[in-house]
């Protein structure tokens, strides 16, 4: 599962599984499960979506500093 682009931005995956390992620690089957659930993976394999850079979510919390990612 890639966390990171060539160039350094984080995916989509890997912003989304590192706030959801936070949430629920040690419970990798709700982490994965919410990652197939929305879309970002599939399986045990990232998806298209969830391989993309996660721009779009990073400039909303600068402009948002409350808000999170849903």
């Amino acid at each position: 599962m890639p966390k990171f682009t060539p160039s350094g931005k984080p995916t989509a995956l890997g912003d989304v599984e590192g706030k959801l390992k936070k949430e629920y620690p040690g419970n990798d089957r709700a982490v994965y499960g919410t990652l197939n659930k929305i879309g970002l993976m599939r399986g045990n394999k990232a998806t298209a979506k969830g391989a993309r850079a996660a721009k779009s979510q990073q400039a909303r919390a600068k402009s948002k500093p409350g808000m999170r990612w849903k």
